[in-house]
């Protein structure tokens, strides 16, 4: 029983080396590293700590463990020979057929071009400016051109010196004519904005000047 007791007491020799360790980190650390007695005592003790337990535990690792059985790979070599012998050779194979051509279509008959769309905006678009006919001189009692929401004594000036003293001339012009005068007198769209054309279409029927037969 005794000499069981020792054989499983930590290895003296192991613990040696850490005294040892740790003596020469006490003399480093005192002397070149001048940390001081206490913690040059300390740096060695941690050390031959440190070193011993990794001694003692490499020391008391169990010794002769049995190495794990090997395992024979199954051999792959008569399964691909086998493949091999059974796979059909180049010769063997059918020839391929050669691809029928397509038939050709006939000629289809040309899509029609949609006609275009004919609205007042593309039309707008597409009119040139076109000066309107004004008068020389109006027909009977000139009409009040400043009742036409916009028109002040100015703006009706200019347009009896254009040759416009009536509501219905001004309800007869075109979408060209609009765009003429509003070029002309710079107005940016104001004909269009004050609806120039209804009011003086409206007024044109309770004013007592009516355009020539």
């Amino acid at each position: 029983m005794a000499h069981s007791e020792f054989k499983e007491a930590p290895p003296l020799h192991g613990w040696a080396i850490a005294i040892g360790a740790g003596a020469l980190m006490f003399g480093v650390s005192l002397i070149p590293l001048d940390l001081g007695a206490i913690a040059a005592v300390a740096v060695g003790a941690v050390v031959a700590l440190i070193v011993g337990v990794i001694f003692t535990l490499a020391e008391s690792a169990p010794k002769g463990a049995a190495p794990a059985p090997r395992v024979a790979a199954p051999s792959v070599a008569p399964a691909v020979t086998s493949a091999v012998a059974t796979a059909p050779s180049a010769a063997d194979a059918p020839e391929p057929h050669a691809a029928e051509p397509a038939p050709v279509a006939e000629d289809a008959p040309a899509p029609m071009a949609a006609a275009p769309a004919e609205s007042a905006e593309v039309e707008s678009a597409d009119v040139e400016p076109s000066q309107p006919k004004g008068l020389d001189a109006p027909v009977g009692a000139a009409d009040d051109l400043k009742r036409i929401s916009g028109v002040g004594p100015v703006l009706e000036g200019k347009l009896n010196a254009l040759g416009f003293y009536h509501f219905w001339q001004i309800a007869k012009w075109t979408r060209a004519e609009v765009d003429w005068v509003d070029g002309y007198l710079s107005f940016k769209g104001r004909i269009d904005r004050d609806n120039w054309i209804s009011q003086a279409a409206k007024l044109a029927e309770d004013s007592p000047s009516k355009p020539p037969a």
